[in-house]
């Protein structure tokens, strides 16, 4: 399976593992771009006090808003709908547009079934309406949004079915190898796939992540460059065989250069 390389491998935010602090930071800060909101709002939904100030951004979109209104309490979403941007948020997020294809979708991000008699309802809401057999079939052909909420089910099919999605990106797949959030069997799978290890920060977060099983983290330790073997034999978030082969590696390369 080949995954796009066109774009420049940086994960300049890393959400899932930030400080409340610096979610704080950007949700203060005027200029933060619509996409990073959009991302906060869905990890961080559950937070009241950071919802709070979301509501307050000025570039808070209305698919952003009708995502809270999904899962808001009673008083939350008075304060949504009395938000005006352009009209109603909740009916506006939701108006059936029409595809360069001809196909009719919904605005709402990530969701990309036809039809115009599609329930109206948020993107998570959707997923958790649908059967295990309806998520694998969804998984491979759902938006990055879709794909991020998928990957977290419970049932494991459903997660390795995002893997297998020829939409997924590089990008994606080295924010899995990061994650401590996924199943161990996913991280396996990303570290079975030559094409993604090609990619040295996806095997180096992989061999870094202490929940990559040992079995699949240490036969990629030949590939780390020297100054990493270093990094990995000091941390003691990973496990000690990963440390201790660390060492070995690094103290070998030491003795022949």
């Amino acid at each position: 399976m080949g995954v796009s390389s066109k774009k420049p491998l940086l994960l300049s935010l890393d959400l899932e593992h930030s400080s409340v602090e610096t979610v704080v930071r950007l949700l203060d800060d005027r200029l933060t771009d619509g996409h990073v909101l959009d991302r906060i709002a869905k990890l961080y939904h559950g937070d009241q006090a950071l919802m709070e100030r979301l509501l307050n951004h000025p570039r808070v979109t209305p698919q952003i808003l009708l995502f809270l209104y999904g899962s808001a309490s009673e008083d939350f979403k008075k304060r949504i709908q009395r938000l005006k941007k352009d009209g109603p948020i909740v009916e506006k997020a939701l108006v059936p547009v029409q595809d360069p294809a001809g196909a009719p979708t919904l605005a709402h991000e990530g969701i990309e079934e036809d039809g115009p008699a599609a329930e109206k309802r948020t993107l998570y809401q959707r997923i958790q309406g649908m059967k295990v057999a309806e998520k694998v079939q969804f998984a491979l052909r759902a938006g990055k949004d879709a794909r991020s909420l998928l990957l977290k089910d419970p049932n494991l099919q459903v997660a390795l079915a995002v893997l297998a999605s020829p939409k997924i990106t590089e990008d994606e797949i080295l924010v899995i190898a990061q994650s401590r959030n996924v199943s161990d069997e996913i991280l396996r799978m990303v570290a079975k796939n030559k094409d993604w290890l090609k990619n040295y920060s996806i095997l180096f977060a992989l061999v870094g992540n202490p929940k990559t099983p040992i079995g699949a983290s240490l036969p990629l330790l030949h590939a780390i460059k020297t100054k990493d073997l270093g990094l990995l034999s000091k941390n003691r978030n990973i496990p000690e065989a990963i440390r201790t082969g660390a060492s070995r590696l690094l103290f070998a390369k030491q003795k022949q250069s």
